[in-house]
């Protein structure tokens, strides 16, 4: 397989063409020689053969008089003087010239007999000359048919998947090239005489060989119709053997010459008849591909066939006026069929390059007949012949641009679709996010435009699933490379790989089209232009999903973190209201003893109240609010957080020791300072066995003021210790929670203090690093 931008396959019988193609273009050279050589020669306005019989060949313009000889009648005599019949036999030119020098009064008398060498009365004709007529019709119109129909031979020699058909083919295009090609030297210099001869014998035998074979063998009694066909091919090969060996000696080949003819037209018929009869017998895809080449592989056997008739019947031939029209119907149907329904089973994509031989060809040709038909018309006038080649040339040009239009509306309609569809898929993908939606507009887009059978975007790991894959199809396709699977020509699936920076992001598999069709350059283009759009659409589906999974991890997250944050909110506040709740209940109890309330408790209590209320409000706002950092005198806000943990110092009958300055200040925020050193001496307090001691400290160290809280309890468990300020609800009392230190690693970390513990001489210290102020 390759890339089917090219091909499916690639092709090493075209590699044997090289000798064949040399060998046509030498003969063409030869023949355009012969041709050249006519120009100005004379001619008694009829021609003979190269065996001297009389051809009904004629043109319009041509001068006769009197009754015309018949096709078996050869001629013996000119202007009174015998041929001779020794070998070899002189060619055709030169009896016109020798007809020319003997003449009188431009005109010729000319002496035939018939098959049973009866003598004739001569004929009397105008000796014209050979010029551009002759030249145009004769050999440039037949040799642009010939090259038409070998380059149609040499298309399906070199793509045919059916042996059969092909060999049978192309021998049928080689020998109607020799014909058509050697058809003007045959009536002239006789060069080329032996091939002619052989095309005479092979065009038949092809007719034959086509029946057999085209589009392939048939099941009943296929081998003795074979034999039967080959058996005829030897006995044709020695009468071509024999013709040429006769053009020689001078041996009298009427008996030959009628048995081909009396061939001619059975074989053509029975071409038409086989044809019509598959058909008839045929269903599905082979009726369809049949009726597709029908109009070619009937009506030509027929009309050619039916010239053949009335040519026996009448003596009046007019086949070399249609011959080089009438056999480009077959190559036409079957290049027409082959592209329509892939008769001929191809494993090829059709390009432009490949039509633009026939189509030049044939403008050439038509235009060469648009100008004769003007000369024809116009030949009793004074015609210039400049105008005349304006004319032809601007025929061609014509002809070529119609042709550039049939062909993009026959065999290249993607070309014409092609913005359209396009422009209509970029539409509809660009209102899609979802992956499947996007594939089924792919699909149907394609097989809306091709059309083809189905279409299915396949993702990348479910291609393991296809059969009749190529081995390395996963490789190739990830290099963005086109596949063809491995079935037959008919059935084969292309496989067009849909990448988006430079991921494959699926494979745009699309089953054959309808009727077989075969698939074009501009097929392949639009296909990889969807398949582009759609990767595209895929790439950005994807982006999409996974930003919209993003965005649902992230409102996860933040309704995960509101979640937290109300609960560690909750938790923080629940414990921090313990503190100002166990000071009221402490008031109240005074109260209600009838012991006196001084007026700096009572101002502590109008203070914590308002910091229960400020907590209230943070947990409505599930925010804690922004500390306002304030230079504050420390002893103060120590002495008001030992009023809120005096309850278990009293219980405990704990000394509790405060040596810091009076004057000592820090930066901080009064009610989260009073909450960071109540919770550190509540926790103290409550570490420290009965009547043991407590207390705060300041001194200095390297970085700052060092400022800890100590006890003289047993210090923190070892398992502990080194996760006491990474984790959250550590404690090592008996149903504590372990949130204080967690606020007060908060506090701190908002004061930009640091916080650490170590064990000193018996004693626990929680240690705050002050900064300077500035």
């Amino acid at each position: 397989m390759v890339p089917a931008t090219n091909s499916r396959v690639q092709h090493p019988r075209g590699a044997r063409l090289l000798l064949p193609s040399v060998l046509a273009l030498v003969l063409t050279g030869i023949a355009a020689t012969s041709a050249y050589t006519t120009l100005g020669k004379p001619f008694p306005s009829l021609v003979v053969d190269a065996y001297h019989f009389y051809s009904i060949v004629e043109l319009p313009s041509w001068e006769r008089t009197g009754s015309l000889p018949h096709m078996s009648h050869r001629l013996v005599a000119v202007n009174g003087e015998a041929l001779p019949k020794e070998a070899p036999l002189a060619s055709p030119l030169e009896l016109y010239e020798l007809m020319a020098g003997t003449s009188r009064d431009s005109m010729a008398h000319l002496e035939f007999e018939d098959p049973r060498g009866r003598s004739l009365p001569p004929i009397s004709t105008r000796v014209s000359r050979f010029g551009a007529e002759e030249f145009l019709f004769f050999f440039v119109a037949y040799a642009l048919a010939a090259w038409l129909v070998l380059w149609s031979g040499g298309l399906v020699f070199t793509v045919s998947g059916r042996p059969a058909a092909r060999r049978a083919y192309t021998f049928w295009s080689v020998v109607t090239f020799l014909l058509l090609l050697s058809f003007y030297d045959y009536h002239t210099n006789a060069w080329l005489a032996p091939f002619f001869s052989v095309a005479a014998i092979g065009i038949p035998l092809g007719a034959l060989w086509l029946a057999y074979a085209f589009p392939r063998p048939p099941q009943w009694r296929a081998t003795d119709l074979r034999r039967g066909l080959i058996a005829l091919t030897v006995l044709g090969a020695a009468t071509a053997v024999g013709l040429i060996v006769a053009r020689f000696t001078g041996w009298n080949i009427h008996p030959i010459r009628s048995a081909i003819d009396q061939l001619m037209a059975p074989s053509f018929v029975t071409l038409a008849g086989v044809v019509l009869l598959r058909m008839r017998r045929s269903t599905g895809l082979d009726r369809t591909e049949l009726v597709t080449a029908s109009w070619g592989l009937i009506t030509t056997p027929l009309l050619l066939a039916l010239v053949h008739v009335l040519t026996l019947f009448t003596g009046r031939d007019v086949r070399h006026l249609v011959l080089p029209f009438v056999v480009l119907l077959f190559p036409l149907s079957i290049g027409f069929a082959m592209v329509r329904n892939n008769i001929l089973e191809a494993q090829t994509v059709l390009t432009s390059r490949m039509l633009r031989v026939p189509f030049t060809l044939g403008a050439i040709l038509l235009s060469v007949l648009g100008t004769y038909l003007a000369w024809l018309a116009t030949w009793n006038g004074q015609v210039v012949l400049k105008l005349l080649v304006l004319l032809g040339f601007a025929i061609f040009l014509l002809l070529m641009v119609l042709a550039r239009h049939l062909q993009t509306r026959l065999f290249f309609p993607a070309t014409l679709a092609f913005r359209s569809t396009v422009e209509g898929l970029s539409d509809r993908l660009a209102a899609l996010r979802d992956i499947p939606a996007i594939q089924r507009a792919v699909e149907e887009v394609v097989v809306k435009t091709l059309p083809t059978l189905s279409a299915q975007v396949v993702e990348p790991g479910a291609l393991v699933e296809l059969s009749y894959l190529p081995i390395d199809s996963q490789e190739r396709l990830a290099r963005g490379e086109n596949l063809w699977t491995a079935q037959s020509p008919r059935e084969q699936h292309l496989l067009i790989p849909m990448r988006s920076l430079g991921e494959l992001r699926a494979v745009l598999l699309v089953a054959p089209k309808r009727g077989a069709a075969l698939y074009t350059q501009e097929d392949i283009h639009l296909l990889e232009t969807l398949a582009s759009l759609g990767a595209l659409a895929l790439h950005n589906a994807e982006v999409v999903q996974e930003l919209e999974s993003i965005r649902r991890l992230e409102v996860g997250a933040v309704l995960k973190e509101k979640q937290l944050t109300l609960s560690a909110l909750s938790e923080e506040l629940c414990h921090e209201m313990v503190y100002p709740l166990n000071f009221l209940q402490d008031l109240l109890r005074r109260g209600a003893s009838g012991q006196p309330l001084d007026e700096e408790d009572l101002s502590f209590a109008r203070d914590e109240v308002d910091r229960m209320k400020r907590m209230l409000d943070s947990l409505r706002r599930l925010q804690l609010p922004t500390p306002r950092l304030a230079p504050l005198q420390l002893l103060g806000y120590i002495q008001r957080a030992l009023l809120l943990v005096r309850e278990p110092i009293h219980e405990k009958k704990l000394s509790v020791t405060i040596d810091v300055p009076p004057e000592l200040t820090v930066t901080a925020e009064g009610g989260a300072l009073v909450q960071l050193l109540s919770n550190l001496l509540r926790n103290a307090a409550q570490a420290t066995p009965e009547a043991g001691a407590i207390g705060i400290r300041l001194h200095q160290g390297p970085a700052g003021q060092l400022l800890d809280v100590w006890d003289t309890g047993p210090g923190i468990p070892e398992h502990v210790a080194p996760v006491l300020f990474t984790s959250r609800r550590i404690s090592t009392k008996p149903g504590g929670y372990g949130i204080g230190l967690t606020v007060v690693q908060r506090i701190a970390y908002t004061f930009r203090w640091d916080i650490s513990f170590q064990r000193e001489s018996e004693r626990t210290l929680f240690r705050l690093t002050l900064p300077h102020l500035p």
